[in-house]
């Protein structure tokens, strides 16, 4: 597998568990704006600082799956919650 390949699935598998975290716990989305904008403050100083993280070829392996894909999955699900939250205030959320 090359890495572009395992990249995109990487990516493809962190929205696809992004989504179904939103779609079976619904809860945990925030509701005011702050929080959800706090939130994403977080997720993306997490994704700046993960690749980093995974420097050794010995912490490459947990770090791309432990720390990586949960920042990415993080990341996705908080970009979720910010369309959420500004459907809600466009009036287009059901």
């Amino acid at each position: 597998m090359s890495k572009e390949l395992f990249v995109l699935a990487l990516a493809g598998g962190a929205a696809l568990l992004a989504i179904w975290t939103h779609a079976r716990f619904p809860k945990l989305a925030p509701e005011r704006m702050g929080r959800t904008l706090l939130h994403t403050g977080i997720a993306f100083v997490l994704l700046k600082l993960a690749p980093g993280l995974g420097d050794s070829s010995l912490a490459m392996f947990p770090g791309v799956f432990l720390i990586l894909l949960s920042a990415l999955v993080y990341g996705l699900l908080c970009s979720i919650w910010v369309l959420k939250i500004a459907q809600t205030a466009l009036g287009m959320a059901r």
